[in-house]
């Protein structure tokens, strides 16, 4: 009797040591609403209040029915199973919108709950009674879903003129000091002009503190598709630039560019090689150095097959805050490697465990792309393959890609990745979303296989840009959002459990250094230093005044004109943000004073 309970507990103890490491593969759609295409684009693993907490990651989606003249968004929560909990928030369901496309969504870090950006096309909403092209979305929520703002952006005073610009962000990161930043693309027209990169900050009210696009020398089109924080709070950017052959058009290049708090740009490069094209798609800082930091970028470059034709792969460049490149790879076999998603983990002592997804189109002839989980070695300046794997196919699809990778445990990973799906068998098809675990700690390859794709190193020179900012009058404009459709999964391989908790503590950096063994009872408030800061510059019709000193005595700021005669003064009685109007002032140069009767400090600001 002892001996059987003693094979039955071994037996057990097996059996949970398989459940607990495990490979997984989860389908995501509307089983009763097959007439949509369902495309998730963002997701984010959720940080639990205690390790029993039941939810574990949510998605940022698209409903988009097969009907193309109707589309809408979802936001959908579920739990460490990956079962279906809720649905909150979904704009205008069943209106005639062409397309209402997701973008981000994070998890706050100087607050409880979340950020997502979505973006809208020719909105059957009128701003000012004028129907605009593009309008971006921003969603702050709380810890519970329940939406704090939701507004849209776009000009200040719509008109005519204006009302068809292109305006789209790709990615948005929270600031040191709670502030929103996000990043993308601007054109006054969606086609036949210089599309330039755009870039709004925004404060934790979802008011704009500054907003700019940037044109640059020698490029035709350019655009934001990345950002992070440096440790001295300048904005680095990356995506790529076009390089002018004839009329708006021309091949990609990596694109690197560093901006202050305030929006001004410090430098910029584009990053040229003997390729046909390239760009980075992530950035993610490594260091905390103020003022040097270094950054991985992942994205894709072309390099050269021995037929002579380009080949696209993967791409991982080190580069530092002024721009120098340290260190420059490519990875990936015969066919096209993409990358769109980086995390890495500080092993200490210039050491980094870099893991990506994407998509590769090298070891397949069933499906035309499958997406990978790539495991990179970073070692003093050398790049070394871990693992390259992708998932086997386990249902009807055609085509496979990953969008985001996130931690999902201590050793574990999840990866959102799409879909084009067969519909029962015929010819129809339509996009559903998938989400992938990778478990380090599985010692068998249940649901992965391997691959072997070589890692090379690549020259890039950096060339200078040329940034030039121009300030854009953007003003929030506030939108309403229901409930929608609910969507489910279906469990395609192995056992899907998603451990928020140790995800938490697994030292995986998605945006910026992250602390190592972080507690929700240990995190430490934001502080901010004994400083003036006066923003934007150049300005339109205000600017902000940050004034962090002790404030013992009576303290203002003083508006001078360029002849120094006194034009306009206002108290600053406590440390909140004041707002400055220059409202009434011609464009030119002033001067601004900001102290007490003991010491002050001046900035010189130029209206536009």
């Amino acid at each position: 009797m002892s001996k059987h309970l003693y094979l039955v507990i071994i037996a057990w103890l097996i059996g949970v040591n398989t459940t607990q490491a495990q490979n997984a593969d989860q389908l995501y759609y509307n089983t009763f609403a097959l007439q949509f295409h369902y495309k998730a684009a963002s997701f984010v693993v959720d940080t639990p209040f205690v390790a029993s907490a039941p939810q574990a990651f949510l998605l940022w989606s698209a409903n988009v029915y097969q009907d193309s003249t109707k589309s809408s968004l979802s936001l959908d929560q579920f739990d460490a199973n990956g079962n279906f909990l809720s649905e909150h928030i979904v704009p205008q369901p069943s209106k005639l919108l062409p397309s209402l496309l997701p973008k981000k969504i994070f998890r706050m870090k100087s607050g409880k709950g979340y950020y997502l950006l979505g973006y809208v096309i020719q909105s059957i909403n009128l701003i000012n009674g004028i129907p605009v092209y593009s309008t971006p979305v921003i969603i702050r929520l709380d810890q519970l879903l329940n939406p704090v703002w939701v507004q849209k952006l776009h000009f200040a005073a719509v008109t005519t003129a204006n009302a068809n610009a292109l305006i789209e962000y790709n990615d948005l990161i929270e600031a040191t000091n709670g502030d929103v930043i996000i990043a993308g693309r601007y054109s006054p027209a969606p086609a036949g002009q210089q599309i330039n990169i755009l870039a709004t900050r925004l404060t934790a009210a979802g008011a704009i503190v500054w907003n700019y696009q940037y044109s640059t020398n020698f490029t035709c089109n350019a655009n934001a598709l990345a950002l992070t924080e440096a440790t001295d709070n300048n904005i680095i950017l990356t995506g790529y630039v076009e390089l002018c052959t004839s009329g708006f058009g021309g091949p990609r290049q990596v694109l690197f560019l560093r901006l202050q708090p305030s929006g001004i740009p410090v430098t910029g490069f584009a990053y040229l090689g003997a390729t046909t094209e390239s760009a980075g798609t992530k950035i993610v800082k490594r260091t905390n150095v103020a003022g040097n930091d270094a950054f991985f970028i992942s994205g894709f470059v072309d390099v050269t097959a021995a037929t002579g034709a380009p080949n696209r792969q993967v791409l991982i460049i080190d580069v530092r805050e002024s721009g120098a490149i340290t260190g420059s790879f490519h990875v990936g076999d015969a066919g096209t490697e993409e990358s769109n998603d980086l995390v890495i983990r500080n092993l200490g002592n210039e050491n980094y465990y870099l893991y990506l997804t994407g998509f590769t189109t090298s070891y397949y002839t069933a499906v035309s792309k499958e997406v990978f989980y790539l495991q990179l070695r970073y070692v003093s300046g050398t790049l070394g393959l871990v693992e390259f794997s992708t998932f086997p196919q386990t249902a009807s699809y055609t085509e496979r890609y990953g969008l985001e990778i996130k931690a999902a445990g201590k050793d574990k990973f999840a990866i959102l990745a799409n879909a084009n799906y067969i519909i029962n068998g015929t010819s129809n098809t339509s996009t559903f979303t998938n989400v992938l675990l990778r478990d380090l700690s599985s010692a068998s390859q249940q649901c992965i296989k391997l691959h072997q794709p070589p890692v090379s190193t690549i020259n890039f020179s950096p060339k200078q840009l040329e940034v030039s900012p121009k300030a854009l009058s953007f003003k929030p404009y506030a939108e309403k959002y229901t409930v929608f459709q609910k969507v489910f999964p279906k469990l395609l391989c192995g056992q899907f459990n998603v451990n928020a908790y140790d995800a938490l503590n697994s030292g995986v950096i998605e945006q910026r250094i992250a602390t190592p063994n972080l507690t929700l009872s240990k995190v430490a408030p934001v502080t901010k230093p004994e400083t003036v800061s006066v923003y934007p510059n150049p300005a339109s019709n205000y600017v902000f005044i940050e004034y962090r000193k002790p404030i013992t005595s009576k303290v203002q700021a003083k508006v001078f004109g360029p002849d120094m005669r006194l034009l306009k003064i206002i108290e600053i009685n406590d440390n909140n943000r004041k707002t400055l109007s220059l409202d009434g002032l011609p464009s030119g140069l002033y001067f601004i004073q900001v102290g007490d009767n003991n010491k002050s400090e001046s900035f010189k600001i130029m209206k536009n």
